[in-house]
C-alpha cells in the first residue's frame, strides 16, 4: 500500500511539474476536461490520441491545434508545424459527452527529442444575453521520442556565495526530476520537481550535500555526473 501511495505521489508530482505556467481559464459552468494530460510517442509510435470532455451543462464547440516548442530564456515559446495530422480538428460537444482525438506524427525522428503541444481552444459562445463566454484553453505536452533516448543530468556545484548549484539536462530528453539523493546523505533527499528538456538547467535554491550522486526522474533514477 505504501509503495502504491509513493507510486501515486510521484505520477501527480510529474503531470505538475509539466504543466505550463497558465494551463486553462475559464468558467465553472463550461469546463473542458481532457486525459491523459501528457503524450510521450516512443520511436514505435506514429498515432496516438487523446480524450477531450465537456463537462458543463451546455454544448459547446472546440478546436486543436498542435505547436513545436522552443526555449528561449527559460521559457516557451511556440512555432506552428505541420508535423501532426490530427483528426478532427474542429468539432462540437453535447453536455456530458466526450470524444477521441487523435492524431498522427508525419516528421522523421531526430537526435534529440521534439517538444510539441496540442492545445485545446474552446471556442466562445454567444449567451443570451448576447455577451461572449469565457473560454478555456488547454496545452497538453507531446514528447517525441528521438533516434537513441540518453537520459543524462549534470550537476554543477557551488563555487561560492553569488554562484548557486545548478542542474543540466545534458542528454537528448526531457526529464521531470523529483528529487536528489545518495547512498547515506543524513538529511535524505533533496526535492527539486522541475522539468528540464535538453540543454536547459536549473539553478538550485538550496544547497547541495556532498554525498548527492543521483536524481529521481519520471524516467527512472539517473545517475548525475558532475563539474
Amino acid at each position: 500500500m505504501h509503495k502504491a501511495r509513493q507510486k501515486w505521489r510521484l505520477a501527480c508530482m510529474v503531470v505538475a511539474a509539466m504543466m505550463p505556467p497558465a494551463f486553462g481559464q475559464g468558467t465553472a459552468s463550461t469546463p473542458i476536461a481532457v486525459a491523459p494530460v501528457v503524450v510521450r510517442m516512443d520511436t514505435q509510435t506514429e498515432f496516438s490520441s487523446v480524450e477531450v470532455s465537456n463537462r458543463g451543462d451546455r454544448p459547446t464547440s472546440v478546436e486543436i491545434e498542435v505547436v513545436r516548442v522552443r526555449w528561449t530564456d527559460g521559457r516557451e515559446q511556440y512555432e506552428r508545424t505541420g508535423d501532426f495530422t490530427v483528426s478532427p480538428p474542429v468539432f462540437r460537444m453535447q453536455a456530458g459527452k466526450s470524444r477521441v482525438i487523435r492524431f498522427k506524427f508525419g516528421a522523421q525522428r531526430q537526435e534529440t527529442e521534439g517538444f510539441y503541444r496540442l492545445f485545446i481552444h474552446q471556442l466562445p459562445e454567444e449567451t443570451a444575453a448576447s455577451q461572449v463566454s469565457m473560454v478555456f484553453k488547454l496545452g497538453v505536452p507531446i514528447f517525441i521520442a528521438p533516434l537513441s533516448p540518453r537520459p543524462s543530468l549534470m550537476l554543477v556545484r557551488s563555487t561560492g556565495p553569488d554562484r548557486p548549484p545548478e542542474l543540466h539536462n545534458t542528454g537528448n530528453v526531457t526529464l521531470t526530476v523529483v528529487e536528489l539523493d545518495g547512498q547515506g546523505c543524513p538529511a535524505g533527499p533533496q526535492k527539486v520537481l522541475a522539468r528540464l528538456s535538453p540543454e536547459q538547467k536549473l539553478v538550485l535554491r538550496d544547497s547541495v550535500m556532498s554525498c548527492t550522486t543521483s536524481a529521481r526522474t519520471d524516467l527512472g533514477v539517473v545517475q548525475l555526473t558532475a563539474r
